[in-house]
């Protein structure tokens, strides 16, 4: 037998699977109900005092039975995807005890909220369905009311299936979309969550995320507390709000602004039942899966895609439960007796993870082998940061004149990209990379860390700012953050204040710039800023050191850009572009100086 939803406590075991009996009642498609379902209903009201109810499919199927206030008794899952229809396809016919057949006010609440096809009221008399009364949504009065159409009472005997069955898909039609919302209406819905004490709109950025990945918000629930819960992440009781938020919104999707653990995600589904579920970090890769169009950035995304998924797979793996008993036959790898498809998926995860570990490091050691090269070139690098959005692409594009995608979404370009580009004061190397992001994914950041390391050995980083984002100090500060993380916190840093153009604030720090990318105001003055800060970062030095200056040589090679070393018969000829810090070591240590 399949369970009886809500509150059973207290109720004999024999009444119970009297009830449960109702999963066993065949409908058939033009019948609204039945006199037999109705007395199953009657006989259980009248044992325990409380009201019964059962949702039913418009093919006749009992989708779920429960005991209880219709309001706080969870409805089964919609549909996966929207059609034409915005009625949700399911009709509640529910016991009132004593007799009154009559729609409460909570009743047709509940019809409007959840867009049932009917609520239906039975009224129990003497342990015998007596009389009904059914409601039907009607036209909408405004965009916040309906209006709702009452049939009945009438004698459960005597009802008129075919009318019913006539009004609903009346109703159909008018809740039918215009043809130009019917492709929305496939678009996955989602329902955005968090748990944060923060004002204001927290999930702002979290719907700009869901946008990009493509999916329509129709709706946030925000629990105000200090952590997440370790079990259900929002708590018992703001989880069961989340149920009857998905049922009223018809959502698809469910996306929590957190990395959810593997337990989370088990007591998750398990009040969801088929409703997807992302967390941030999940939604994140998907997006840089869609966003990756070079070799070595798909290979990045999967290596964290990878990293994420092996301690979730029993989350989110529903197969891995089948045993897989050793075989004597057939050649090849199997199954030891005994092992779980959980365990072989596992090992094949681990597997593929080396493999791209390995990977990784190759397409780390010929980045280092490219460094190497422009080095000895000489070429100054300035690299671009910032947080995702902040307008870096359009800047880059603006700066050198190229066509890199730059789009109003979050991560539009994932790849990096440099361009060669002179301000006047010669030849320099500017580097676009990814975007930063507040709760960036740990496994993110160690996976794109070959190319994130572009920033670490930049000459000259110019943080690129969203001088329109009201979260611009949080943003900068994730930017301060992650560079940290990545070894370039002690960089040379120019900040940028772009969009200047969208605020009416004006924005000034010592020694900032303002700039718009898309109208190119003030362009001219950060080229300058540029030049002026490269020239005070790097000075050109050409020394004699003594035979003996090994550590300071290799020293100028990691950190500097050597265009000439020769070991000549009284010591080390070395012709260098190198930070003042290092010019004064090579001056201090030099036999000779040469101009």
């Amino acid at each position: 037998m399949q369970k009886i939803n809500g509150n059973t406590n207290g109720i004999r075991r024999s009444t119970l699977e009297r009830l449960e009996s109702v999963y066993g009642v065949e409908i058939e498609r033009k019948q609204f109900c039945m006199e037999e379902m109705l007395q199953i209903l009657a006989d259980f009201t009248e044992a325990t005092g409380r009201e019964a109810m059962v949702y039913l499919s418009r093919d006749g199927q009992v989708a779920s039975v429960a005991v209880g206030e219709q309001d706080r008794v969870s409805l089964p899952a919609m549909r996966k995807r929207r059609s034409e229809i915005r009625l949700s396809g399911f009709r509640c016919i529910h016991t009132h005890p004593g007799g009154n057949p009559h729609l409460s006010d909570v009743d047709v609440q509940s019809l409007k909220t959840l867009r049932l096809d009917a609520m239906a009221a039975v009224g129990v008399k003497d342990g015998k369905p007596v009389s009904m009364q059914v409601g039907i949504l009607d036209e909408p009065v405004s965009e916040t009311e309906i209006s709702v159409l009452l049939s009945g009472p009438y004698a459960v005997s005597s009802i008129s299936h075919d009318a019913l069955w006539a009004e609903i898909r009346a109703a159909d039609i008018r809740f039918c979309p215009p043809a130009s919302k019917k492709a929305e209406a496939e678009i996955a819905r989602a329902i955005l969550t968090g748990v944060t004490q923060e004002s204001g709109d927290p999930l702002k950025e979290l719907s700009q995320l869901a946008g990009t990945a493509g999916f329509i918000t129709v709706g946030q629930l925000v629990q105000p507390r200090a952590k997440p819960d370790k079990s259900t992440y929002l708590g018992t009781g703001k989880l069961h709000d989340l149920v009857l938020q998905i049922q009223t919104l018809q959502a698809d999707t469910v996306i929590f602004d957190d990395e959810l653990s593997p337990a989370q995600i088990r007591n998750i589904q398990k009040e969801l039942g088929k409703t997807e579920i992302l967390d941030r970090t999940s939604l994140i890769l998907d997006i840089f899966s869609s966003r990756a169009s070079t070799h070595e950035g798909r290979l990045q995304v999967e290596l964290a895609q990878t990293k994420y998924m092996l301690p979730r797979m029993t989350g989110y793996w529903t197969h891995m439960s089948r045993m897989g008993g050793g075989g004597s036959g057939g050649g090849g790898a199997r199954r030891g007796e005994g092992e779980t498809q959980l365990e072989v998926d596992r090992r094949i995860l681990r597997k593929r993870l080396l493999e791209l570990e390995r990977e990784i490091e190759k397409v780390k050691s010929r980045r280092g082998i490219q460094r190497a090269a422009r080095e000895r070139s000489g070429i100054p690098v300035v690299a671009l940061v910032g947080y995702t959005n902040a307008g870096k692409s359009t800047l880059l594009n603006k700066l050198s004149g190229s066509d890199v995608l730059a789009e109003d979404k979050l991560f539009a370009t994932l790849d990096p990209v440099s361009r060669r580009v002179n301000f006047g004061g010669g030849d320099l190397l500017l580097v676009d990379t990814v975007g930063f992001i507040h709760k960036l994914p740990h496994d993110l950041v160690d996976a794109f860390r070959a190319t994130l390391e572009e920033a670490a050995f930049a000459d000259l980083l110019i943080h690129v700012v969203d001088a329109s984002s009201p979260g611009r100090a949080g943003q900068m500060d994730v930017v301060t953050k992650v560079l940290e993380q990545l070894d370039a916190g002690h960089k040379p840093l120019l900040t940028v204040y772009n969009k200047c153009d969208m605020t009416n604030e004006a924005v000034v720090d010592r020694g900032s710039v303002s700039v718009s990318a898309k109208t190119g105001e003030g362009l001219e003055p950060l080229k300058s800023a540029v030049t002026m800060k490269l020239s005070a970062v790097r000075v050109n030095v050409s020394v004699l050191l003594p035979p003996d200056s090994g550590a300071l040589v290799s020293r100028i090679y990691a950190n500097g850009q050597v265009t000439d070393c020769q070991y000549v018969e009284n010591g080390v000829r070395l012709d260098a572009s190198v930070t003042q810090e290092d010019a004064s070591r090579l001056r201090a240590s030099a036999i000779k100086l040469f101009d």
